[in-house]
Protein backbone atom coordinates (compact mmCIF):
# COMPACT_ATOMS: atom_id res chain seq x y z
CA UNK A 1 0.00 0.00 0.00
CA UNK A 2 1.42 3.36 -1.07
CA UNK A 3 1.45 6.04 1.65
CA UNK A 4 0.65 8.57 -1.03
CA UNK A 5 -2.70 6.85 -1.59
CA UNK A 6 -3.55 7.29 2.09
CA UNK A 7 -2.68 11.00 1.97
CA UNK A 8 -4.86 11.41 -1.10
CA UNK A 9 -7.69 9.53 0.58
CA UNK A 10 -7.59 11.75 3.68
CA UNK A 11 -7.67 14.91 1.56
CA UNK A 12 -10.83 13.73 -0.23
CA UNK A 13 -12.34 12.50 3.03
CA UNK A 14 -11.77 15.91 4.61
CA UNK A 15 -13.20 17.98 1.72
CA UNK A 16 -15.68 15.48 0.20
CA UNK A 17 -14.82 17.21 -3.06
CA UNK A 18 -12.28 15.93 -5.58
CA UNK A 19 -11.62 19.35 -7.09
CA UNK A 20 -10.92 21.02 -3.73
CA UNK A 21 -8.84 18.06 -2.56
CA UNK A 22 -6.78 18.18 -5.77
CA UNK A 23 -6.19 21.93 -5.29
CA UNK A 24 -5.08 21.28 -1.73
CA UNK A 25 -2.69 18.56 -2.88
CA UNK A 26 -1.40 20.72 -5.76
CA UNK A 27 -2.33 18.11 -8.35
CA UNK A 28 -4.94 17.59 -11.07
CA UNK A 29 -8.28 15.97 -10.25
CA UNK A 30 -7.89 13.06 -12.71
CA UNK A 31 -4.69 11.55 -11.19
CA UNK A 32 -6.22 12.05 -7.74
CA UNK A 33 -9.28 10.07 -8.84
CA UNK A 34 -7.02 7.31 -10.24
CA UNK A 35 -5.10 7.20 -6.95
CA UNK A 36 -8.34 6.67 -5.01
CA UNK A 37 -9.45 3.98 -7.47
CA UNK A 38 -6.12 2.16 -7.02
CA UNK A 39 -6.56 2.23 -3.24
CA UNK A 40 -10.13 0.99 -3.56
CA UNK A 41 -8.99 -1.86 -5.80
CA UNK A 42 -6.38 -2.86 -3.24
CA UNK A 43 -8.84 -2.73 -0.34
CA UNK A 44 -11.58 -4.49 -2.26
CA UNK A 45 -14.39 -1.96 -2.06
CA UNK A 46 -15.47 1.64 -2.65
CA UNK A 47 -14.33 4.32 -0.20
CA UNK A 48 -16.64 7.03 -1.54
CA UNK A 49 -20.14 7.08 -2.97
CA UNK A 50 -19.91 9.41 -5.94
CA UNK A 51 -23.18 11.13 -6.79
CA UNK A 52 -23.84 13.74 -9.42
CA UNK A 53 -23.88 16.53 -6.83
CA UNK A 54 -21.83 15.31 -3.87
CA UNK A 55 -19.31 12.79 -2.61
CA UNK A 56 -19.96 10.79 0.55
CA UNK A 57 -17.85 8.36 2.56
CA UNK A 58 -18.92 4.72 2.49
CA UNK A 59 -18.77 2.54 5.62
CA UNK A 60 -15.39 1.26 4.38
CA UNK A 61 -14.16 4.84 3.95
CA UNK A 62 -15.30 5.81 7.45
CA UNK A 63 -13.48 2.79 8.86
CA UNK A 64 -10.27 3.64 7.00
CA UNK A 65 -9.92 7.21 8.32
CA UNK A 66 -8.50 6.43 11.81
CA UNK A 67 -6.17 3.76 10.40
CA UNK A 68 -4.87 6.11 7.68
CA UNK A 69 -4.34 8.93 10.19
CA UNK A 70 -2.54 6.63 12.63
CA UNK A 71 -0.35 5.08 9.91
CA UNK A 72 0.73 8.41 8.45
CA UNK A 73 1.28 9.84 11.93
CA UNK A 74 3.50 6.88 12.87
CA UNK A 75 5.52 7.24 9.66
CA UNK A 76 6.00 10.97 10.26
CA UNK A 77 7.14 10.38 13.85
CA UNK A 78 9.50 7.62 12.71
CA UNK A 79 11.02 9.91 10.07
CA UNK A 80 11.52 12.73 12.57
CA UNK A 81 13.03 10.50 15.25
CA UNK A 82 15.45 8.78 12.88
CA UNK A 83 16.45 12.10 11.36
CA UNK A 84 17.17 13.49 14.80
CA UNK A 85 19.27 10.44 15.68
CA UNK A 86 21.34 10.94 12.53
CA UNK A 87 21.80 14.67 13.09
CA UNK A 88 22.22 14.50 16.85
CA UNK A 89 19.83 17.41 17.39
CA UNK A 90 16.23 18.32 16.48
CA UNK A 91 15.52 19.91 13.11
CA UNK A 92 12.69 22.32 12.42
CA UNK A 93 11.84 22.91 8.78
CA UNK A 94 9.83 26.11 8.54
CA UNK A 95 8.09 27.30 5.41
CA UNK A 96 8.13 31.00 4.60
CA UNK A 97 6.61 33.33 2.05
CA UNK A 98 7.62 36.97 1.51
CA UNK A 99 7.65 38.22 5.10
CA UNK A 100 9.84 40.79 6.90
CA UNK A 101 13.10 39.58 8.39
CA UNK A 102 11.94 40.62 11.86
CA UNK A 103 9.18 37.99 11.77
CA UNK A 104 11.56 35.25 10.64
CA UNK A 105 14.01 36.24 13.38
CA UNK A 106 11.25 36.26 16.02
CA UNK A 107 10.07 32.74 15.09
CA UNK A 108 13.66 31.47 14.99
CA UNK A 109 14.31 32.99 18.43
CA UNK A 110 11.23 31.33 19.95
CA UNK A 111 12.21 27.91 18.59
CA UNK A 112 15.75 28.23 19.93
CA UNK A 113 14.49 29.29 23.35
CA UNK A 114 12.68 25.96 23.59
CA UNK A 115 15.24 23.86 21.69
CA UNK A 116 18.66 25.57 22.00
CA UNK A 117 20.38 22.90 19.88
CA UNK A 118 17.79 22.94 17.12
CA UNK A 119 18.65 23.39 13.46
CA UNK A 120 16.08 25.72 11.91
CA UNK A 121 15.82 25.38 8.12
CA UNK A 122 13.77 27.87 6.11
CA UNK A 123 12.01 26.70 2.93
CA UNK A 124 10.67 29.52 0.67
CA UNK A 125 7.25 28.44 -0.60
CA UNK A 126 3.87 29.96 -1.39
CA UNK A 127 1.11 29.38 1.16
CA UNK A 128 -0.67 26.41 -0.43
CA UNK A 129 2.49 24.34 -1.05
CA UNK A 130 3.52 25.07 2.54
CA UNK A 131 0.28 23.68 3.91
CA UNK A 132 0.55 20.61 1.72
CA UNK A 133 4.05 19.96 3.09
CA UNK A 134 2.87 20.57 6.66
CA UNK A 135 0.17 17.94 6.17
CA UNK A 136 2.71 15.59 4.59
CA UNK A 137 5.06 16.00 7.54
CA UNK A 138 7.86 17.64 5.54
CA UNK A 139 7.45 21.01 7.29
CA UNK A 140 7.01 21.51 11.01
CA UNK A 141 5.64 25.04 10.72
CA UNK A 142 4.68 27.45 7.96
CA UNK A 143 4.22 31.20 7.54
CA UNK A 144 1.15 31.53 5.33
CA UNK A 145 -1.30 34.25 4.31
CA UNK A 146 -4.15 32.12 2.93
CA UNK A 147 -5.45 29.64 5.53
CA UNK A 148 -7.18 26.49 4.36
CA UNK A 149 -10.46 25.44 5.92
CA UNK A 150 -8.96 22.12 6.98
CA UNK A 151 -9.56 20.56 10.39
CA UNK A 152 -6.06 19.05 10.34
CA UNK A 153 -4.42 22.49 10.44
CA UNK A 154 -4.37 25.24 13.05
CA UNK A 155 -3.18 28.83 12.79
CA UNK A 156 -1.82 31.66 14.92
CA UNK A 157 -1.94 35.22 13.49
CA UNK A 158 1.52 36.77 13.89
CA UNK A 159 1.67 39.77 11.53
CA UNK A 160 -0.73 42.41 10.20
CA UNK A 161 0.43 44.56 7.28
CA UNK A 162 -1.45 47.40 5.59
CA UNK A 163 -1.95 46.92 1.88
CA UNK A 164 -0.43 49.43 -0.51
CA UNK A 165 -0.24 50.17 -4.20
CA UNK A 166 2.92 50.72 -6.23
CA UNK A 167 2.20 53.58 -8.62
CA UNK A 168 4.11 55.57 -11.24
CA UNK A 169 6.00 58.47 -9.64
CA UNK A 170 3.79 61.22 -11.03
CA UNK A 171 2.47 64.34 -9.23
CA UNK A 172 -1.17 63.18 -9.15
CA UNK A 173 -0.16 59.99 -7.32
CA UNK A 174 2.53 61.55 -5.12
CA UNK A 175 -0.12 63.82 -3.57
CA UNK A 176 -2.34 60.90 -2.46
CA UNK A 177 -2.74 60.06 1.22
CA UNK A 178 -4.49 56.78 0.33
CA UNK A 179 -5.35 54.99 -2.90
CA UNK A 180 -9.03 54.72 -3.78
CA UNK A 181 -10.51 52.76 -6.70
CA UNK A 182 -10.96 55.84 -8.88
CA UNK A 183 -7.23 56.52 -8.73
CA UNK A 184 -6.58 53.39 -10.83
CA UNK A 185 -8.50 54.74 -13.83
CA UNK A 186 -6.30 54.46 -16.91
CA UNK A 187 -3.78 52.11 -15.22
CA UNK A 188 -3.17 48.40 -15.75
CA UNK A 189 -3.31 46.46 -12.49
CA UNK A 190 -0.44 43.95 -12.48
CA UNK A 191 -1.04 40.82 -10.40
CA UNK A 192 1.98 38.83 -9.25
CA UNK A 193 2.18 35.07 -9.60
CA UNK A 194 0.53 33.33 -6.64
CA UNK A 195 -1.48 36.38 -5.54
CA UNK A 196 -5.28 36.28 -5.39
CA UNK A 197 -6.20 39.88 -4.62
CA UNK A 198 -9.80 40.02 -5.77
CA UNK A 199 -11.86 39.29 -2.71
CA UNK A 200 -15.01 41.35 -2.16
CA UNK A 201 -13.08 44.29 -0.66
CA UNK A 202 -10.86 44.71 -3.74
CA UNK A 203 -13.33 44.20 -6.56
CA UNK A 204 -13.88 47.95 -6.86
CA UNK A 205 -10.16 48.41 -7.52
CA UNK A 206 -10.19 45.67 -10.15
CA UNK A 207 -13.22 47.14 -11.85
CA UNK A 208 -11.74 50.66 -11.82
CA UNK A 209 -8.46 49.64 -13.48
CA UNK A 210 -8.17 49.90 -17.26
CA UNK A 211 -7.01 46.27 -17.41
CA UNK A 212 -5.92 43.44 -15.11
CA UNK A 213 -2.76 41.59 -16.13
CA UNK A 214 -1.98 38.26 -14.42
CA UNK A 215 1.76 37.65 -14.66
CA UNK A 216 2.82 34.02 -15.07
CA UNK A 217 6.48 34.85 -14.46
CA UNK A 218 8.51 37.84 -13.37
CA UNK A 219 11.96 38.58 -14.69
CA UNK A 220 14.26 40.35 -12.24
CA UNK A 221 13.14 43.97 -12.04
CA UNK A 222 10.19 43.36 -14.36
CA UNK A 223 7.38 44.66 -12.15
CA UNK A 224 9.03 47.92 -11.00
CA UNK A 225 10.10 48.61 -14.59
CA UNK A 226 6.52 48.27 -15.84
CA UNK A 227 5.16 50.49 -13.06
CA UNK A 228 7.85 53.14 -13.63
CA UNK A 229 6.91 53.35 -17.34
CA UNK A 230 3.76 55.16 -16.22
CA UNK A 231 0.82 52.99 -17.28
CA UNK A 232 0.74 50.25 -14.61
CA UNK A 233 0.29 49.71 -10.88
CA UNK A 234 0.78 46.74 -8.57
CA UNK A 235 -0.51 45.63 -5.16
CA UNK A 236 2.13 45.57 -2.44
CA UNK A 237 2.69 46.23 1.28
CA UNK A 238 3.14 49.67 2.88
CA UNK A 239 5.67 48.38 5.45
CA UNK A 240 9.13 49.41 4.11
CA UNK A 241 10.63 46.25 5.64
CA UNK A 242 8.31 43.97 3.68
CA UNK A 243 10.13 42.15 0.84
CA UNK A 244 7.46 43.11 -1.75
CA UNK A 245 7.79 46.77 -0.76
CA UNK A 246 11.58 46.70 -1.06
CA UNK A 247 11.36 44.92 -4.42
CA UNK A 248 8.93 47.39 -5.99
CA UNK A 249 10.24 50.63 -4.46
CA UNK A 250 12.82 52.57 -6.48
CA UNK A 251 13.27 55.13 -9.22
CA UNK A 252 10.03 55.97 -10.96
CA UNK A 253 7.83 54.13 -8.41
CA UNK A 254 6.03 55.41 -5.33
CA UNK A 255 4.11 53.29 -2.84
CA UNK A 256 0.96 54.66 -1.24
CA UNK A 257 -1.37 53.02 1.31
CA UNK A 258 -4.69 51.58 0.23
CA UNK A 259 -7.92 52.72 1.89
CA UNK A 260 -7.80 52.27 5.67
CA UNK A 261 -11.19 50.56 5.38
CA UNK A 262 -9.57 47.53 3.73
CA UNK A 263 -8.53 44.67 6.02
CA UNK A 264 -4.82 44.25 6.76
CA UNK A 265 -2.92 41.43 5.14
CA UNK A 266 -2.44 38.73 7.78
CA UNK A 267 0.43 36.26 8.11
CA UNK A 268 -0.21 33.14 10.19
CA UNK A 269 1.97 30.47 11.71
CA UNK A 270 0.45 27.16 10.57
CA UNK A 271 0.94 23.65 11.95
CA UNK A 272 -0.70 20.25 11.97
CA UNK A 273 -3.03 19.92 14.96
CA UNK A 274 -1.97 16.38 15.87
CA UNK A 275 1.58 17.63 16.49
CA UNK A 276 0.48 20.00 19.26
CA UNK A 277 1.57 17.57 21.98
CA UNK A 278 4.06 17.74 24.84
CA UNK A 279 6.53 15.40 23.10
CA UNK A 280 6.40 17.14 19.73
CA UNK A 281 5.65 20.76 18.72
CA UNK A 282 3.61 21.50 21.86
CA UNK A 283 6.34 23.39 23.80
CA UNK A 284 7.28 25.46 20.74
CA UNK A 285 3.64 26.29 20.02
CA UNK A 286 3.10 27.32 23.65
CA UNK A 287 6.10 29.66 23.37
CA UNK A 288 4.83 31.07 20.05
CA UNK A 289 1.40 31.77 21.55
CA UNK A 290 3.10 33.55 24.43
CA UNK A 291 5.30 35.59 22.06
CA UNK A 292 2.44 36.53 19.73
CA UNK A 293 -0.42 37.24 22.15
CA UNK A 294 -1.34 39.77 19.49
CA UNK A 295 0.10 39.96 15.96
CA UNK A 296 2.83 42.39 15.05
CA UNK A 297 1.29 45.35 13.24
CA UNK A 298 3.17 47.11 10.46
Amino acid sequence: MDLRHLRHFLAVAETLNYTRAAERLMMAASPLSRSIQQLEAELGGPLFARGTRKVELTALGEALIPHAERTLGDVDRLRREMHQRVLGHPEFRVGMRSVPTELIDAVDEVIRQVEPQAMVRLDPLDSFPQMDQILNGRLALGMVNRPLDDGRLDYLPVLLERAGMALPDRPEYAALTEVLPEHLAGLRLLVQQGVEPFGPQLREYRDAAADVVHLTTDIIGGLPTLVARGDSCCLTIVNPQAPWHRYLAGDGVIIKPMSAALPSGTTYIAWRVDRDTADDLGPVLTALRSRFTSPLSR
